[in-house]
């Protein structure tokens, strides 16, 4: 408890923190420092001891097993009925959750804060009316973010005042529930993937972003191998073209394989290789990084196509824990399919994507840019079967007009459609989104114009010709 507050009134991992203050919580608390005041550390500490002072009195112990864990896949290792091994047990009477707004909401008052913390704690049952059962709690502001989302922290003691424990079950998702009805509640904008009920694409951790920029690499392991594969996908007609393409592209794939055996394929991982420094590589598993990568959506995005192939093929990989990072990579031309749907205006929001990573590749190279976020923009529209059927429809009023050759005239109607796309329903029902992408299609733009004025302009192999580039001198995402 006392390592956590020290924290949030610190200075914060990049210097962000600013007029720390506390601003909600346990009365015996905002007795002893009024909602609003700066905090010292001093402060702090003193806060600390007195959330802690009913896990001291009581003597309750609060902790949480540790279950061990496969070393390359990062899965939790099972016993022979199936259960998971617990090896440790750590503490576990600290509970923390910060609740942020998104940058373009601006600002909103302490009041209004405490307002919302104060009904959040409620609606998670850590405040009893009664007062025997509730937990002791604070919440902190110091400043936004440094992407610049107003925020708050809350701290809330799990031995509660009469010695026993409060109840974190299925804590995660009573969160949400809570933040969708102070969204409600308090007019506040709603999280997108609630309304639209979106799969979701995962997001970059802080460390994997850290650790990038240690190694002076352009983007995290998870964002380059998201880009490399949905490229994969603009160039492939089948599973097992695109399992394939992947080492070839750099990204290497080991297969995941049925329980209690070693030939039956049920998915895969991948892995961009060790780095600098590094002793074994880091596998992800494709459907976490977005669940339209995972197997089950490849098999069905190709309508089987291949698959049988494809998993022969994934079976004779294996998953090193010591993998060579390639200094290069292979890109590939659009499928035929995807090239002539592009050029009928067919494509909806999850296919412009692919293309949007594989223009990227191609355009980019090394240094991701506003295609690579078009590409991520696009994926996010483009979760959800709803979305992407009526992004297709849509699209199909747009008669190509572009019968040049090469990755511009690609680009030029990939912005086209883009812009069909982010005019119509889009625009209403996903408004954060759209203001999003369209400020990054006219960056895609830019690139166009540029290109344009520069004579000759420089083409490549057109569109739907399956043609390599050999050995792209990019690295990987370096």
């Amino acid at each position: 408890m006392a390592g956590l507050m020290n924290y949030l009134v610190g200075p914060g991992r990049s210097n962000e923190h600013e007029n720390q203050r506390m601003i909600a919580g346990d009365d015996r608390v905002t007795f002893a420092y009024a909602p609003g005041t700066e905090l010292s550390k001093y402060d702090a500490f003193e806060i600390a001891e007195m959330l802690d002072a009913p896990r001291k009195l009581h003597g309750t112990e609060v902790a949480k097993p540790v279950y061990a864990k496969d070393e390359e896949s990062g899965g939790f290792l099972t016993d022979e009925d199936g259960k998971k091994i617990k090896v440790d047990s750590t503490p576990a009477h600290v509970w923390h959750c910060s609740l942020s707004l998104a940058e373009s909401e601006g600002k909103i008052s302490d009041a209004q804060w405490k307002n919302i913390a104060e009904s959040f704690v409620e609606k998670m049952g850590f405040v009893d009316p009664d007062g025997a059962k509730s937990s002791r709690w604070v919440a902190v502001h110091h400043g936004a973010s440094k992407n610049g989302n107003d925020h708050i922290h809350l701290v809330v003691q799990m031995v509660r005042e009469d010695g026993t424990k409060a109840s974190t079950h299925n804590d995660f998702h009573r969160a949400q529930v809570a933040c969708r009805e102070l969204e409600n509640e308090y007019g506040l904008q709603s999280l997108e993937s609630s309304v639209t009920q979106q799969q979701g694409l995962s997001g970059e951790k802080p460390a994997e972003r850290a650790r990038a920029e240690r190694e002076s690499y352009a983007v995290s392991d998870r964002v380059e191998l998201s880009r490399r594969m949905r490229a994969a996908l603009s160039s492939s007609a089948s599973a097992d073209e695109f399992v394939r393409q992947l080492p070839q592209m750099g990204v290497q794939v080991a297969p995941h394989f049925a329980k209690d055996s070693n030939a039956r394929v049920t998915g895969y991982k991948v892995s961009l290789g060790t780095k600098t420094g590094e002793d074994q590589a880091v596998w992800y598993a494709p459907s976490k990084l977005d669940r339209s990568l995972g197997w089950p959506s490849i098999k069905a995005r190709f309508n089987g196509a291949g698959v049988h192939e494809a998993e022969q093929f994934l079976a004779s990989q294996h998953s090193s824990a010591r993998l060579q990072r390639s200094s290069g990579y292979q890109a590939f031309d659009l499928a035929q399919s995807t090239s002539r749907k592009l050029d009928a205006g067919q494509l909806g929001p999850d296919t412009l994507a692919n293309v949007y990573a594989r223009l990227s590749l191609e355009l980019e190279g090394n240094r991701p840019g506003s295609l690579a976020r078009l590409c991520h923009h696009m994926a996010r529209a483009g979760q959800g079967a709803g979305n992407r059927a009526y992004a297709a429809r849509l699209s199909a009023r747009f008669a190509s007009r572009s019968s040049e050759q090469g990755w511009m005239a690609v680009l030029r109607q990939a912005n086209r459609l883009s812009h069909t796309m982010l005019r119509g329903r889009m625009a209403t029902e996903r408004p954060q989104l759209t203001r999003a992408a369209q400020e990054v299609v006219a960056m895609a733009e830019k690139i166009v114009r540029d290109a344009e004025r520069r004579e000759p302009m420089h083409t490549v192999a057109s569109p739907g010709a399956r043609m390599t580039k050999k050995d792209r001198d990019h690295g990987l995402g370096r």
